[in-house]
């Protein structure tokens, strides 16, 4: 006779963020994502929470006139969905698309990032929430240390765990870049996956 199937449960994992979540542009196949290959690898069940493009404040909204998602630091939407779906562990990744915006809604990206991070601590007080940032490279122009600056701080301050190896896997190699230069191609999101897994694996889910 077969030996019977031996199952285990699936932690839930759920991936807040950017088009650095989705695999926009870069990746040959859905499941060549850093999240992926870090659930697949660990035996995790993956939600990706992420809309290309979006950050703190920009693409939060609902669509304009035109039909693109306008800025917004009080539309929660996802960050609602995140929260009801009760994770065992929540990764947030996304910033960069502030940088252009911190000269004029430096507040408003300052508080949402505040209230994202608190509430995902609160309201999820069993989850582990791990956070993180891309970069295309380690450089940071000065948009970008503000916005780094502001969440390190806040990771700080809540006690949350922020894992800089991430920022720093790709560091502009145009091996690990896609076309653009920015997004990471399929080996970039491997490179993001071996920076992040010695954290999550250590959560012992």
């Amino acid at each position: 006779m077969p030996s019977p199937i031996q199952a285990r449960n699936h932690p839930t994992a759920v991936s807040y963020g950017d088009s650095i979540v989705t695999g926009w542009r870069g990746t040959t196949r859905p499941r060549a994502r850093w999240p992926s290959l870090v659930c697949d690898e660990l035996g995790w069940r993956e939600i990706a929470l992420a809309i290309n493009g979006m950050g703190y404040d920009r693409r939060r909204g609902p669509r304009n006139e035109t039909g693109e998602l306008s800025p917004s630091s009080s539309d929660t939407t996802l960050l609602d969905a995140a929260i009801r779906l009760a994770p065992d562990v929540v990764v947030v990744c996304m910033g960069a698309n502030d940088m252009r915006f911190v000269g004029d809604h430096g507040n408003a990206i300052r508080s949402s990032v505040r209230r994202d991070l608190s509430r995902l601590c609160s309201q999820l007080p069993d989850a582990a929430v791990v956070v993180t940032t891309y970069f295309p490279v380690s450089a940071l122009t000065a948009e970008a240390a503000v916005i780094h600056d502001w969440i390190t701080s806040t990771c700080r301050e809540l006690h949350l765990v922020y894992v800089e190896d991430f920022r720093l896997a790709v560091s502009g190699s145009p091996d690990l870049l896609c076309d653009d230069g920015v997004h990471p191609n399929d080996a970039g999101h491997a490179a993001l996956a071996d920076a992040i897994l010695p954290t999550l694996r250590s959560l012992r889910l």
